[in-house]
């Protein structure tokens, strides 16, 4: 009896470490596969209670279900501090990317305006901005004279974010047929950064919540086009791309595996730290990291920091890139 309740219990912890692999079968197994890699520490217990009671095999599938759970999060083991940015390597530039999703509450704007003030970010990607708030943040005279620039919903489209700038900014417009993205991109906006050290794409993205099947495979479509965006549309520009939002998957979900395999893009997870985003008000190692950046190959990330809570279910993030720098081009050179 007591051998059977150790591997009923070896089998619950399987369960939960191996569902990332089924997580697109069903949002039931995606939602326990986002959290998925909280298996790794009753696994880890489970293998040392096991092995000082002797049995091995109990052990070493603990062990074993340890690892898998982890590999995920791996980052947080290998690079525990993400806080303290690096300094930018020759031929390129630093640039402070600030994330921050405030929910459509108006407290969280006067939040994150305050938040802005104090670490003056180069772009600014806001998340959920409740309609006819939007002149309330980019008409901020505070925001106004650190991000002047803004791109915001159109006429007709509902979406809900705004990009913001340190320097001026226009719509990327697709080449060609857009039909298969236009559901997409009548939500979400890519734009083009003209910094004087170099430009580079910036893009908001917030799907769905996988709270319930129907938003759960709205998500994935769109983290899917999205994808595909970034391998016909975005990287072909061959300009530096950055991409920010609330995901609402964490580095174990499928619409994170989604990007990892279809994007060609590196996320912000890899600089480590355990502080999660979601919900604000929980411990950092309890929160999920559901807000983050992602960006071409070329771009080097050089911190991640998330920040205090600013009225929120979110917590905002800053990440540090370095974006290479283009060669100047001298009087007679070819190319336009």
């Amino acid at each position: 009896m007591c051998s059977a309740l150790w591997w009923l219990w070896i089998l619950v912890l399987a369960l939960a470490a191996l569902s990332r692999f089924f997580a697109a079968l069903a949002w039931p197994i995606d939602l326990l596969a986002n959290v998925s890699y909280f298996a790794c520490v009753p696994a880890l217990l489970t293998a040392l209670a096991a092995a000082a009671r002797r049995r091995w095999p109990a052990a070493a599938a603990a062990v074993m279900l340890a690892l898998v759970a982890a590999w995920p999060v791996r980052w947080v083991i290998v690079s525990p501090s993400a806080a303290t940015p690096a300094g930018g390597e020759p031929g390129s530039h630093v640039v402070h990317v600030l994330e921050a999703n405030v929910h459509g509450s108006h407290v969280a704007l006067d939040g994150l305006i305050s938040l802005i003030e104090r670490v003056r970010p180069d772009v600014l990607v806001a998340i959920e901005v409740q309609p006819g708030l939007e002149a309330y943040l980019s008409e901020n005279e505070t925001v106004r004279s650190i991000l002047p620039f803004a791109i915001g919903p159109e006429r007709g489209m509902l979406w809900r974010d705004m990009m913001l700038s340190r320097h001026p900014m226009h719509r990327l417009h697709f080449d060609g047929d857009d039909q298969r993205y236009q559901h997409l991109f009548a939500y979400r906006r890519s734009c083009f950064i003209e910094d004087p050290s170099g430009r580079y794409l910036l893009t908001a993205m917030h799907p769905p919540s996988p709270r319930e099947a129907a938003s759960w495979m709205r998500g994935n479509e769109w983290t899917s086009l999205l994808a595909e965006v970034c391998r016909q549309q975005l990287l072909p520009t061959g300009v530096p791309v950055v991409i920010g939002g609330d995901f609402n998957s964490t580095p174990s979900g499928y619409r994170h595996r989604i990007m990892l395999s279809r994007s060609g893009l590196v996320p912000s997870d890899r600089l480590g730290g355990i502080e999660g985003t979601w919900p604000s008000d929980w411990p950092a190692p309890a929160r999920l990291t559901l807000d983050r950046v992602w960006v071409s190959p070329e771009v080097r990330l050089l911190s991640r920091e998330v920040l205090e809570d600013i009225g929120s279910d979110h917590r905002p993030i800053l990440v540090t890139l370095s974006l290479p720098t283009p060669p100047v081009r001298h009087e007679g050179e070819n190319g336009r």
